[in-house]
């Protein structure tokens, strides 16, 4: 059910259960680059520098999450405004040495935030020649989530268009309905309804007693988590992703359900186990004035799949979908209020309820499009995992594309390497078309009872 939101003018509000577990994170832990969400493109043309000044600070102004800072007020988090007073755009002119842009845009994309300090969104403009530029944005992932990274380039590039042709900024873009920390009110107070309860009676059900993902692994698992990780290129060709999408049409089923089984049939088959429990994010924009907005609205959902029998696709396919549908039903209980409601025991070594996510998106992200400029991705390696695995695809043209991202404590590169093959050959198995066969098995999901979790070399 989609609801309006009414405009409060408060300028302190509490966090959100998402941003409350970052700060309590960033508490714990101290300020990592874990959940710093870098934005680079390269922009060849004839960049008007003022132009993009302007523009970025009229982002900041219109956006509130950009420029609030997490005070504590009688010992509790607070989101606190602040007030926007225009800066001048960080440059560094790299043109006589354009061969340092890739370190000195990682150095600076990926240099822990202060939360209670500063804003969490600096911009650094390299120049590499004169018509040759790198734009580089890092953003706390409590501002933002991804899509908001989407209405960063489409109201960016509209300010950009206005500043360059001597139009008032203030002008180029409608005043947003509401701000971010109104949608943080509004579900703050839905979330004390007692009506809220019964789903989450119902996510207790799905994942109590749930086990740890129990995936052989190269090294130990140390006592303490950390976010040491790399990831690895996973690219679907057009044919598999073709064929996925004809299953995806016979099964009645969507997309992402066929990438995320063909997920599952691989955990299970490297030793993951029975019961699998698989994390993946959902949007959480419910109510139409958000889609506009900068913030962090994503909620992470739970997926906990039974593969206790021998399962061709179209089983577990009829499966996954009844557990996405309802999971999606209940999508709205903030994760940290699920994990509160099933108290799992304290294990530092993991991350709560689940240890691998799935994230899919079946559309393309628009690039950025400055008038006048070629604008084109500019990928800063994070160097970081926040789970044991991640699988992340999305479109890119008749292909899909992403990344298997991995925690280094666990896994070695050779290792997450075959893992992103295996998959590949087993999407190619699952979907009958010709290529080799992971381990040569009839059936993509038997395998042999899971061995408990040790280092296999």
């Amino acid at each position: 059910m989609r609801t309006r939101i009414a405009l409060r003018t408060e300028q302190v509000a509490p966090l959100s259960p998402a941003q409350y577990s970052l700060w309590f994170l960033d508490q714990l832990t101290g300020p990592s680059s874990e959940y710093v969400q870098p934005y680079a493109y390269r922009l060849r043309g004839p960049l008007d520098t003022s132009a993009l000044e302007n523009a970025l600070n009229a982002l900041v102004e219109r956006h509130e999450p950009l420029r609030t800072r997490v005070d504590q007020v009688a010992g509790e988090p607070r989101q606190a405004v602040r007030r926007h007073h225009p800066r001048p755009l960080r440059r560094l002119d790299l043109s006589q040495d354009p061969a340092r842009a890739e370190r000195e845009a990682a150095a600076f994309a990926l240099r822990p935030f202060d939360l209670a300090g500063e804003d969490p969104l600096r911009t650094l403009l390299i120049r590499l020649g004169p018509r040759d530029h790198l734009l580089v944005c890092s953003l706390h992932h409590i501002c933002c989530d991804g899509l908001s990274l989407a209405v960063l380039g489409e109201d960016l590039a509209a300010l950009y268009r206005a500043a360059s042709h001597g139009q008032d900024v203030e002008q180029a873009l409608p005043p947003l309905p509401v701000h971010y920390r109104d949608t943080v009110l509004a579900r703050a107070r839905q979330a004390d309804c007692p009506a809220g309860r019964p789903a989450l009676a119902r996510w207790r059900a799905r994942l109590e007693g749930a086990a740890p993902l129990r995936l052989p692994t190269d090294r130990a698992r140390p006592e303490v988590r950390t976010a040491r990780g790399d990831r690895v290129e996973v690219v679907v060709p057009a044919d598999v992703t073709s064929a996925a999408r004809a299953a995806a049409a016979r099964h009645r089923v969507t997309l992402y359900m066929v990438m995320l089984s063909v997920f599952a049939m691989l955990l299970h088959r490297r030793g993951g186990g029975r019961d699998l429990c698989v994390g993946t994010p959902v949007s959480g924009r419910s109510a139409p004035e958000e889609e506009a907005l900068i913030g962090l609205f994503t909620n992470t959902v739970v997926l906990r799949l039974d593969l206790s029998d021998d399962r061709d696709l179209a089983e577990l396919l009829h499966q996954v979908r009844g557990r996405a549908l309802a999971a999606y039903q209940d999508g709205h209980v903030p994760f940290e209020h699920v994990v509160d409601e099933l108290r799992p025991p304290r294990d530092l070594s993991r991350t709560p309820v689940f240890q691998v996510m799935f994230s899919f998106q079946d559309f393309e992200e628009d690039a950025l499009a400055l008038d006048g400029l070629r604008c084109t991705p500019w990928e800063i390696p994070v160097g970081s995992s926040k789970f044991d695995l991640e699988l992340e695809l999305g479109r890119e043209g008749d292909r899909l594309r992403g990344f298997l991202e991995y925690s280094t404590d666990l896994y070695e590169a050779g290792t997450a390497r075959g893992m992103a093959d295996e998959y590949l050959a087993l999407l190619r198995e699952a979907l009958g078309l010709p290529g080799d066969s992971p381990g040569g098995a009839a059936d993509p999901v038997r395998s042999s009872d899971p061995s408990p979790e040790e280092p296999t070399r």
